[in-house]
């Protein structure tokens, strides 16, 4: 898990990266980081292929960063090439957009 800053998202975000939040769609909602795509972990294996690109890197944060681990494993076995596990959101509580 790489606890990255606020900048470094936005930076990566602009060489192509997603933004994926895997809480629930209510979580999601209610607060999210910027710009970020919301596939719920329990959907993820079913619209992985259909909303995100295999090779494209992708940032993945849930609410505390235990559900990120399992969708970074998932999207591994999948065939995604550049995953990586942000965390949770309390680490980027001052970046996030209600």
């Amino acid at each position: 898990m790489n606890n990255l800053t606020c900048d470094d998202i936005r930076q990566t975000m602009q060489t192509g990266a997603t933004l994926l939040d895997v809480r629930n769609t209510d979580e999601f909602n209610n607060s999210c980081l910027p710009d970020a795509k919301n596939i719920p972990l329990a959907i993820l294996p079913v619209l992985a292929h259909e909303r995100l690109q295999k090779n494209d890197p992708v940032l993945i944060y849930c609410q505390s960063g235990s559900r990120a681990i399992i969708a970074e494993k998932i999207l591994a076995s999948l065939g995604f090439t550049d995953v990586t596990n942000i965390g949770g959101m309390a680490h980027y509580q001052n970046c996030h957009q209600s």
